[in-house]
């Protein structure tokens, strides 16, 4: 025996190393089968597997994902309600002093402005025109035609305007054989004392204070008289043509935008834009356009 060991020395020992690395190897790995079985390895297989299904997650894209793993819809909800709480944590007071305000005075103007909005538009009511005849014997004012202004009452405004005037005799050269012989020679050719000129005003001046003027400023010839009754200046004579030279129906009368007004000219109030015309009539207004008229007034 130990002859054959001493001549066999080297493949013995080999044999024994193999022999114990056998068994090493054997007490290390176990049964296979029992392996198999072990929970412990399963638990560690699965978690090497859900390891590697997240990375692999995480790196596609978001449109080559079919389906929300567990583990991110997880994830998703506890943020959500992380918010949540993080939202309902923050007093009310807070978020309202964040908020911009609205000043009392600028709600009050917002206020006001709805209801004046809201408020019907009032037309301011008119005078109501005279049925009567008033305290100077003057009839009722056609419609839309100025009612009177008393001379006491009137006052001139600082503010200027522009009107058109003119002093006309015509008339009488189609009745020149009932004017005294001794006139024939101021009347002008054509009739025309004063053809049509603009004429600036202050707004709130008379027609008889426009005439004065005129007049002054012209050279013209002109008289009247202050009539009480009428409570209005009465032209006597422009031009030194006065009435009753051309009959007893004879006499000045004025008109105002085409309108013989029913009134004396004192009481006639001058706005702006208006022409007047001093016409002489022969036959109580008719020859001129008007009729039943107050002469020279």
């Amino acid at each position: 025996m130990i002859d054959f060991v001493k001549k066999y020395k080297i493949a013995v020992i080999a044999a024994l190393i193999a022999l114990t690395a056998l068994v090493i190897a054997f007490m290390l790995g176990g049964n296979p089968e029992e392996k198999a079985n072990n929970p412990a390895d399963q638990i560690r297989k699965a978690a090497t597997v859900d390891s590697v299904a997240e990375t692999s997650s995480a790196v596609l894209p978001s449109s080559t994902k079919k389906e929300t793993t567990p583990s991110s819809s997880a994830s998703t909800q506890s943020v959500t309600q992380s918010v949540t709480k993080a939202s309902s944590s923050v007093p009310t007071s807070t978020v309202s002093a964040q908020l911009p305000t609205v000043s009392s005075k600028a709600a009050a103007a917002v206020a006001d402005t709805r209801a004046n909005t809201l408020k019907p538009t009032v037309k301011p009511t008119e005078k109501p025109k005279r049925t009567s005849t008033d305290k100077y014997k003057t009839t009722p004012v056609p419609q839309g035609k100025p009612e009177p202004v008393e001379p006491q009452e009137q006052t001139e405004a600082n503010k200027k305007s522009t009107v058109t005037m003119s002093i006309s005799c015509a008339s009488v050269l189609n009745d020149i054989n009932k004017l005294d012989e001794d006139k024939h020679e101021i009347i002008p050719p054509d009739g025309w004392i004063l053809k049509s000129l603009p004429v600036t005003i202050n707004e709130g001046e008379s027609v008889f204070d426009l005439l004065k003027r005129v007049c002054r400023d012209k050279k013209i010839h002109m008289e009247f008289s202050f009539t009480p009754v009428y409570n209005s200046a009465y032209i006597e004579g422009i031009g030194n043509l006065y009435e009753f030279d051309c009959g007893s129906s004879s006499g000045w009368m004025y008109r105002v935008d085409s309108w013989f007004p029913n009134y004396g000219s004192s009481r006639y109030v001058l706005h702006g834009g208006e022409t007047i015309e001093w016409l002489y009539t022969t036959n109580m207004g008719s020859d001129i356009g008007g009729s039943n008229q107050q002469w020279g007034e």
